[in-house]
């Protein structure tokens, strides 16, 4: 009886074994078996920008952006937000993008409870009110661009480009700005003499103003890219202390003209073209004023001073190229 015992103790002891053996076997057998799985690697939803009021985490791929200030920016990209103030929208410049994108109205209280309203998962704004701003960062992530933040087109679109993720497509479309830049300048070769000097000037409500290179009035597309020259007074008390705007007496304006004057009158300004001070100007008296126009020329974005280059480029063919016509 104790044999038997003995016997099925270890008959029991083999088929452990045999099983044992036989499990081992299988997983060597099998690649990878025993092992645990890799966890597939997620995309963060989420990614952190950093802005003047410090760091703000926005979503990865933004889906319903409103906007103030930076319309044109997002179009240059193909992004269309859904919503941004009226005067973005009705920009000539891309008016033919931003169909369907809703109006906010004015940067003011009542634009809360319509931004609210159209649901946004980003709000990117110049946003001069701080008291605003707290209510808009309680609708969704909210990034803070102070008005002339940016002074040249290669330094904003490169910007927005990182914030949009879209680096590369801010190289390829800053190469296509630039190629027309380089074609717009060869446009006008031979056109200017050396030396000769240009101002943008006019009144705006009840002051005359002299502008600079930044964000007033063409001043990137006539300066910076076209690269005609201010008057050394122009250089000097705007452009070199990084001033976009100035107003001046009437007495002063003579200091700050050239040799050609674009001319914007806006803001409801009236203006007397026959008052002696204006009549003086050697640039009145020779036909040599440009009038801007306010709808083209107001607009300060990339998409903006591209058309604006084109469009200064074509004043000074036709009036210049005729003179050169002529002699």
């Amino acid at each position: 009886m104790q044999k038997r015992r003995n016997d099925i103790g270890w008959g029991i002891v083999l088929l452990w074994l045999t099983v044992m053996l036989h499990g081992c076997g299988t997983a060597d057998s099998v690649p990878n078996a025993g092992k645990q799985e890799e966890t597939p690697v997620v995309k963060p939803e989420t990614r952190i920008v950093k802005t003047v009021h410090g760091d703000v985490e926005i979503p990865a791929n933004p889906q319903r952006i409103v906007t103030q200030g930076y319309l044109a920016q997002f179009l240059a990209f193909g992004v269309k937000p859904v919503g941004a103030p009226y005067w973005e929208i009705e920009s000539p410049h891309v008016k033919d993008l931003a169909a369907g994108i809703a109006d906010i109205g004015q940067i003011d209280g009542g634009s809360v409870e319509k931004i609210l309203a159209l649901n946004p998962d980003l709000i990117v704004t110049v946003g001069g009110d701080e008291k605003l701003n707290e209510q808009y960062r309680k609708i969704a992530p909210t990034i803070v661009i102070p008005y002339g933040t940016y002074h040249e087109v290669h330094e904003e679109m490169k910007a927005f480009g990182q914030l949009l993720g879209k680096e590369q497509e801010a190289d390829n479309r800053l190469a296509a700005f630039d190629e027309d830049v380089k074609q717009a300048k060869a446009s006008i070769a031979g056109l200017v003499p050396a030396g000769t000097t240009f101002s943008i000037m006019g009144p705006f409500d009840k002051e005359f103003y002299i502008y600079g290179d930044g964000v007033n009035r063409g001043g990137q597309a006539i300066y910076q890219q076209l690269g005609l020259t201010p008057p050394e007074s122009v250089r000097t008390d705007l452009i070199q202390k990084k001033v976009d705007a100035q107003s001046v007496s009437t007495e002063k304006i003579a200091a700050y003209a050239g040799d050609y004057i674009f001319l914007d009158i806006s803001g409801g300004a009236e203006f007397d073209e026959s008052s002696p001070v204006w009549a003086s100007l050697d640039a009145v008296k020779n036909n040599r004023i440009f009038k801007l126009n306010p709808d083209r020329f107001w607009p300060y974005d990339p998409i903006a001073v591209q058309a604006q280059v084109k469009e200064v480029a074509s004043m000074l063919q036709e009036r210049l190229g005729e003179k050169k016509a002529q002699k």
